[in-house]
C-alpha cells in the first residue's frame, strides 16, 4: 500500500481504539456470540478481529476492500497472530464454505450493498444450523441524508424493514433493538434542519481537553446507559438472528 494510505488507515485504526461508539458496539455485540468459530464480515481495520482473537475465538475476517484486509493482515502479523483474512464481498462469501461458522458478525455493512437480501442469504449460507448472525445497520429511513450519501449508504433501515429482511433470508429473528439514542438530536439538527453534514471530530480527536473529556463522558454513557437500556428509537438497529 502507498505510504499515505497506510498512514490514513493507521489513524483510523488508532482512533477506533478510543471511539466511544465502536468500543461499546463491540462490547454489546460480543455478548451474543455463540460457539468458537466466528466470521468477522466487514473487518475494517481489524479491531473486532483482534478483540475476538485475544479472547480465544477462531476468527475468519473479510472485507470488500483489499486496502483494509491488507492493513488488518499487517496488524495481525506485527502482533504474531495468524488467522484467515480474505478480500471478499458478501455477494461472494459462499466461497468460504457452507455451515462453517458458529457466529457471523456483520456490523454496518448491509447498508453499503445494493442487494442486501442476497448478501444476507449468502452470509447465512456460511453459518451452521442454529448458528448466530449479529447485524447492525443505520436506523430510520427518514434520517437518510448527506453523510449517508457520502459514505456510500444505499439506505437506512426502519425496524420493520430489517425484520422483513431477516425473515426473507430464512433466518429466525431472535432479538432486535434500537441503539444510540443520544446521537439522534445532533443528526436531526444538522441533517434535517441545518442541511449540513454533522461534524464527528469529537469521536476521533483527543487533541483538546474538551474532546478528551467529552469522549470519556460518552464512553461512560454508552457503557452504562445505551448498552443496558432499550430506548424506543436510536440511530442504529441491532438484530440477533438464528439460522433455521
Amino acid at each position: 500500500m502507498a505510504s499515505n494510505l497506510i498512514n490514513h488507515l493507521e489513524k483510523i485504526h488508532e482512533a477506533g481504539k478510543t471511539d466511544f461508539r465502536w468500543n461499546n458496539l463491540r462490547k454489546l455485540v460480543k455478548k451474543s456470540i455463540v460457539g468458537d468459530y466466528v466470521l468477522d464480515a466487514g473487518c475494517g481495520t481489524g479491531h473486532m478481529t483482534l478483540d475476538l482473537l485475544n479472547e480465544g475465538y477462531k476468527v475468519t475476517s473479510i472485507d470488500y476492500s483489499s486496502e483494509l484486509t491488507n492493513f488488518t493482515q499487517n496488524i495481525l502479523e506485527n502482533k504474531n497472530i495468524k488467522t484467515d483474512v480474505h478480500t471478499l464481498d458478501l455477494l461472494d462469501v459462499k466461497v468460504l464454505g457452507e455451515n462453517k461458522f458458529s457466529t457471523a458478525i456483520c456490523l454496518d455493512v448491509l447498508e453499503h450493498i445494493d442487494d442486501d437480501l442476497q448478501a444476507l442469504k449468502n452470509l447465512a449460507y456460511t453459518v451452521e444450523k442454529e448458528g448466530t448472525i449479529i447485524i447492525s445497520v443505520p436506523a430510520l429511513s427518514y434520517l437518510y441524508g448527506l453523510r449517508d450519501k457520502e459514505i456510500g449508504h444505499y439506505r437506512r433501515y426502519n425496524k420493520n424493514d430489517l425484520a422483513n429482511l431477516v425473515d426473507n433470508s430464512e433466518l429466525n429473528l431472535i432479538d432486535i433493538r434500537y441503539w444510540n439514542f443520544l446521537g439522534l438530536l445532533p443528526v436531526i439538527v444538522f441533517e434535517k434542519i441545518l442541511k449540513k453534514r454533522i461534524n464527528e471530530n469529537i469521536r476521533y480527536s483527543s487533541k483538546s481537553h474538551f474532546s478528551a473529556a467529552a469522549n470519556k463522558l460518552l464512553q461512560k454513557w454508552f457503557a452504562i446507559v445505551e448498552n443496558n437500556i432499550r430506548f424506543p428509537i436510536g440511530l442504529s438497529l441491532i438484530a440477533i438472528c438464528k439460522k433455521k
